[in-house]
């Protein structure tokens, strides 16, 4: 799934239903564009029997995500310039099954344009395109200045 079709959510035309205590039709936009933009993937359904994970790969930038490509945005005031492209400095994922698996961190370190990858204690030095590569649950952008 490309990550432009997570984003058409927040075009302000699509409806999505919600459940929250009664059914809901919402519709969601982009308001202003913050510093640091955090993209939660939902994973995981809960129903009375079970949890499911969903294991679907998002495909997503690791720099230059343009969001006025993908959504309406708002209009900079006076003679302020929009700042519509970020990079992404960190990635979460969750490998293994629901309530168990473990958690995996990819971190930027921006001073060098280096990527590491942490579990637990373990730190190790990984490629950008590996970063791409996996389940995605949550993600972290910079706002390019």
């Amino acid at each position: 799934v490309a990550l432009f079709n997570i984003l058409k959510k927040f075009d302000g035309e699509t409806v999505t239903e919600v459940v929250r205590p009664h059914i809901a039709r919402m519709k969601y936009r982009v308001t202003r564009l913050p510093k640091y933009m955090i993209l939660h993937m939902r994973r995981f359904t809960k129903n009375n029997f079970f949890v499911e994970k969903n294991p679907t790969l998002v495909n997503f930038p690791v720099k230059n995500l343009e969001l006025k490509d993908y959504i309406p945005l708002p209009t900079p005031k006076g003679n302020q310039k929009l700042h519509s492209k970020y990079d992404l400095i960190a990635n979460i994922v969750h490998d293994g099954k629901p309530g168990e698996g473990s958690y995996r961190a990819f971190v930027q370190r921006k001073s060098e344009e280096l990527w590491y990858e942490m579990q637990d204690l373990h730190v190790s030095e990984t490629l950008p395109h590996l970063v791409a590569l996996s389940e995605a649950y949550m993600q972290i952008y910079e706002q390019q200045q």
